[in-house]
């Protein structure tokens, strides 16, 4: 795509955006009026409406009559939650959730079964979900997957708990439904999640970080994700300290992270509990485990405001299992990251839980759909 066409391309969004928008917050309005409101000619407007209108967005809610005077009557258009819906997949080692939402966010059917690579398996899952669900697919305008891996919006690159090399998933669903379907990082979807369901709908630019048995983080700027060369921003579990290198504590492929081995569920399970335990022990005041948490709470803090001074998000939202104990020690860790950079941030636990994927997938993919271009 050249410059022109990129530069056409982007103004075309930014309209797409701003009348879905005035559609969703005034209706009923008609073209006439969302041209004169946010002066943009008629063609333009009735264009971005009539494609709109294709991918189901919104809907025609019939015509009125002038308020003043003569003239034609107008088609009145409105945003309807339930004229469409989405479907959200998380695929992890243990695991595949698979939510349906209406536009809005709201679930209409969820369902869990046990993890398979078998992707056969996992569309006939997928089909059966949506029988179950009695939603007719021509209503489902898509399907967003979140891995535990690297991938761009079609290809699974690498998810090595799924045995997945270049796995070209959009291609290998096409011929079995209706709708598109599109692939991104679990955690980036369960980052998406939060931030499209946030009780502040206003935030933007959050740094979420999932702590589970592993660690991973997911950048979202000005709305957007940050996926960095090669689909591999956010792979927190490498960070490393002085402190590991003089301890002689190196990152090397296809062994878990240095931060890692600190800052999870896997590690702290070496102490022979398990997070949850380990949490509520501290909050007694037990001592056997209190050098375990002081150490997580320093190692996470010190990560943070690092964090928070390189990419001065408005939010820090930690999720992941391990986090749905650590209401215990979020007064701390907001503390000590205060006192470390001078950058004011909230930090705060995630609010969706287990399924933040699936609907941080069904929030991609809600993007994904709006902002394909005509005919691509």
């Amino acid at each position: 795509m050249n410059n022109t066409a990129a530069h056409l391309d982007l103004i075309k969004k930014i309209n797409r955006s701003l009348i879905l928008e005035k559609i969703k917050t005034e209706q009923p309005i008609s073209r006439a009026q969302i041209a004169k409101k946010l002066s943009l000619s008629k063609s333009t407007v009735s264009s971005i409406v009539d494609e709109l209108l294709s991918r189901k967005f919104v809907i025609e809610l019939g015509e009125q009559s002038p308020v003043k005077g003569g003239g034609r009557p107008a088609l009145m258009l409105g945003f309807n939650p339930k004229s469409a819906f989405g479907i959200g997949l998380d695929i992890d080692r243990a695991n595949i959730l698979l939510i349906i939402t209406d536009l809005v966010g709201s679930i209409i059917y969820r369902k869990k079964v046990p993890s398979t690579n078998q992707v056969m398996e996992i569309i006939n899952f997928i089909k059966e979900c949506i029988k179950e669900s009695n939603i007719p697919e021509e209503k489902i305008i898509g399907m967003g997957i979140g891995v535990p891996g690297r991938t761009d919006n079609e290809t699974v690159f690498r998810a090595k708990a799924l045995n997945w090399t270049n796995l070209h998933i959009k291609e290998l669903f096409k011929p079995y439904f209706s709708f598109p379907t599109f692939t991104n990082n679990d955690v980036n979807c369960a980052g998406l999640g939060e931030m499209w369901l946030d009780p502040e709908p206003s935030t933007k630019n959050l740094f979420f970080i999932e702590i589970g048995h592993s660690i991973g983080s997911a950048i979202i700027s000005n709305g957007n994700l940050v996926y960095g060369y090669n689909y591999q921003a956010g792979e927190i579990a490498y960070q490393i300290s002085t402190s590991d290198i003089k301890n002689k504590k190196f990152n090397m492929l296809g062994q878990p992270g240095v931060f890692e081995s600190k800052i999870s569920g896997t590690a702290l399970e070496k102490s022979g509990y398990s997070p949850e335990i380990l949490f509520k022990k501290y909050s007694q005041g037990e001592k056997e485990v209190i050098q375990t948490i002081e150490s997580f709470v320093t190692e996470l803090s010190v990560f943070i405001a690092n964090a928070i001074n390189l990419l001065n998000p408005e939010k820090v939202i930690i999720g992941g299992y391990v986090s749905e104990s650590m209401d215990v020690v979020l007064n701390e860790i907001q503390e000590m990251v205060m006192n470390l950079t001078p950058i004011k941030t909230k930090i705060q636990l995630a609010s969706l839980g287990a399924n933040a994927g699936s609907l941080g997938a069904i929030a991609f993919m809600f993007n994904q759909v709006e902002n394909q271009i005509e005919n691509d």
